[in-house]
């Protein structure tokens, strides 16, 4: 069952970020900004961010922006764990969702991958704004990477929770 699971949120997590990215492809015009703001790009995860002030905030603005894209995969992360909590059935099924949910490397994971492909300066209105974005399949494979380990942890619980069980009955 566990097997299940793994899969179902793998798949629930491609399905998400690609339906995200549908839904973001309408026009989006914001004044002042330059035209790739708030716009998706193919095949990557984005984040943006900007900030009224002197160029001077460029290094506040880039961190929003790793701020803004740990939060977004995150939201995803729980949407696909709402989506699937109807397969979730015993405790070692919980287990592994909760495991999934909480993810203690996603700040390492998101600066080792994040790239600032935009980063743009408006001297009219003096804002700096910034595009950050993550390839798709680099999250889906770190994802299932976390899957795949967590999965182990929770057989080998089982394995020591029976190697228990089998013990006990022998005493």
């Amino acid at each position: 069952m566990l097997a299940i699971i793994t899969t179902a949120l793998v798949e629930t997590l491609v399905k998400h970020m690609f339906s995200n990215y549908l839904d973001e492809v309408d026009k989006i015009e914001i004044e002042g900004a330059p035209s790739w703001y708030m716009m998706p790009v193919d095949e990557q995860f984005c984040s943006f961010a900007h900030k009224t002030g002197p160029i001077d905030n460029i290094e506040i603005v880039k961190d929003k922006a790793k701020f803004k894209m740990i939060r977004k995969i995150d939201d995803t992360i729980e949407i696909i764990i709402y989506d699937n909590m109807k397969y979730v059935k015993n405790n070692k099924e919980k287990k592994l969702i909760e495991k999934f949910k909480k993810d203690k490397d996603i700040n390492l994971f998101v600066r080792k991958n994040l790239n600032y492909s935009r980063v743009k300066y408006e001297e009219e209105i003096k804002t700096i704004f910034v595009r950050a974005c993550i390839q798709k399949d680099t999250i889906i494979s770190y994802q299932k990477e976390r899957l795949g380990i967590i999965k182990k942890e929770i057989l080998n619980s089982k394995v020591n929770d029976a190697f228990d069980e089998l013990e006990a009955e022998l005493k």
